[in-house]
């Protein structure tokens, strides 16, 4: 327990993932002075279906809260405001008691397979482009609701709101059903430049406005903490609550890349490429993120791969149980071992190249949900420790891809700021660097970046900032990774034209393999 003075003002914030809810209490500058960590499962009732309990994410919450205050001994009355993030594409459907009608379907469920291929029967990718700035796809929300409306038109009869996560805990806290502009965005039934529901999209669709929550700038203080979760937390009532944003809004805060031209790279079980931009892009014959920024000045244009540290995860978890051993033994992870594993390895893994597809992709780069994971080059003479190279270096080759495409669009990336577990490995980190030839600074603590971005949100929207561009210096860079060039030159671009065209060659025929039953 530490001591403070009498008088000081805090912030709690929540980061709520996929795997688990990071909570912080940090200064009005986000300095964090605690934290707290409740882990979650994800559910998988069929193929294809991944679940996750909205009231267990609800629990984690109150619990994280809860040791925030236990740990820290800091008065529940020198809370100044809250603020949650949180993992986003998720939708939960809620009745008018806001009690949840289904399980959250969650951002890597693909039960809406058909009605995203149905979608563009209605309206056209370009036309939906130029309303809403983006292309859906089979894991975004859309299809999620009309399988809902098709599959079960009883349960859509009840549903009064369509939710995502971090809205439904909003309510909890408030009694508020209300939505950020960065997270409405996020639905691809938003117009990005007048800030409301597109009558148009929604209308192709067939989905009812007044069943979407009431948008609000990412730092509005939408609500109070009502008496009940008072209670619970062991918070004080009536404690504002700022709106915030979702994973990747807060990450740009967070990492300290408000300011146009910043991008930060997140290395978590998925990933992202996100940069801060003055101007609205997309291309719908091969969409990324065109979505509404934490700043209402700006926008976050960014590309995702959703198994990027998740591809090392798999290979943990299925191939290296003598290595999960040998980690508990003496102390590590089974990341650690296979970290110095890999390192030992020439760059290149000895031509042994990994495509970490393992649960498909959104449609960004024309790389689309029957997309899969594939070694290409595996021989006699690779072990382990190759492969787990390899797996590194095809994470950071895909990264190159996406930067690629975000540049050619024409977004200017000036710097780039490392976030995300992923950090953990400064190995990883250097081939990044090298892969991308790109400078790397890699955040102070790059695994609170979003439960610290939340904060500095809540700051910035209580008034304690002028605004989000000024709190970037409170962001310190604890480590700057430079590319080395005769590596690159002699070993990384020659594979990376490799992967180019052999993941092209791929993807056609992961379609077939898709199509056979």
């Amino acid at each position: 327990m530490c001591a403070f003075r009498s008088g000081s003002k805090f912030i709690i914030a929540h980061d709520v993932g996929s795997s688990g809810d990071k909570a912080v209490i940090t200064d009005l500058n986000g300095k964090t002075l605690s934290s707290s960590y409740v882990s979650y499962n994800m559910l998988y009732p069929g193929i294809g279906l991944v679940e996750q309990d909205p009231d267990v994410l609800w629990d984690a919450v109150v619990q994280t809260t809860k040791q925030l205050l236990s740990d820290s001994g800091i008065d529940p009355a020198n809370i100044s405001g809250i603020g949650i993030s949180s993992q986003m594409f998720n939708l939960i459907p809620v009745d008018e008691d806001f009690n949840p009608i289904t399980r959250m379907i969650t951002w890597m469920d693909l039960r809406g397979l058909n009605q995203a291929e149905n979608i563009y029967n209605h309206v056209s990718a370009e036309k939906f482009c130029q309303w809403t700035g983006n292309v859906p796809n089979a894991k975004d929300i859309i299809p999620k609701i009309l399988w809902l409306k098709e599959a079960h038109p009883d349960l859509w009869e009840k549903t009064y709101k369509l939710l995502d996560c971090k809205e439904y805990l909003i309510y909890k806290l408030t009694g508020k059903c209300a939505i950020d502009w960065h997270g409405a965005s996020v639905f691809m039934l938003f117009d990005p430049i007048n800030k409301t529901w597109s009558n148009e999209a929604c209308a192709a669709l067939g989905i009812p406005i007044e069943k979407l929550p009431e948008p609000f700038p990412c730092t509005e203080v939408v609500g109070e903490v009502l008496p009940n979760p008072a209670k619970e937390m062991h918070l004080s009532a009536g404690t504002p609550v700022v709106i915030c944003a979702g994973d990747v809004g807060v990450a740009q805060v967070g990492a300290g890349t408000v300011s146009a031209g910043r991008a930060n790279l997140y290395i978590g079980t998925g990933g992202w490429i996100g940069v801060s931009s003055k101007k609205i892009v997309n291309d719908p014959k091969s969409p990324f993120w065109a979505l509404c920024h934490v700043d209402p000045e700006g926008w976050i244009i960014a590309t995702d791969l959703d198994t990027a540290g998740g591809s090392l995860m798999w290979f943990s978890e299925k191939l290296c149980q003598p290595e999960i051993e040998q980690g508990n033994l003496s102390g590590t992870s089974v990341y650690q071992v296979l970290d110095e594993m890999a390192s030992e390895i020439e760059p290149g893994s000895e031509n042994l190249l990994f495509f970490p597809w393992l649960s498909g992709e959104r449609g960004h780069l024309g790389v689309g949900h029957d997309a899969k994971g594939a070694f290409v080059g595996l021989s006699f003479g690779h072990g382990k420790a190759h492969m787990a190279r390899a797996i590194m270096e095809g994470v950071a080759y895909y990264y190159r891809w996406m930067l690629e495409a975000i540049e050619q669009a024409g977004v200017e990336v000036k710097t780039i700021r490392a976030i995300g577990g992923g950090c953990k490995s400064i190995n990883w980190i250097q081939i990044m660097s090298d892969i991308l030839n790109r400078e790397m600074e890699v955040v102070e603590n790059p695994q609170e970046a979003g439960s610290l971005g939340a904060a500095l949100t809540v700051s910035v929207g209580l008034g304690y900032h002028e605004s989000l561009q000024s709190v970037e210096p409170f962001i310190p860079v604890g480590n700057i990774v430079i590319p080395r060039n005769d590596i690159r030159q002699s070993r990384y671009d020659n594979l990376y034209r490799e992967y180019r065209e052999i993941g092209s060659q791929l993807l056609p025929h992961y379609s077939r393999l898709s199509a056979t039953s």
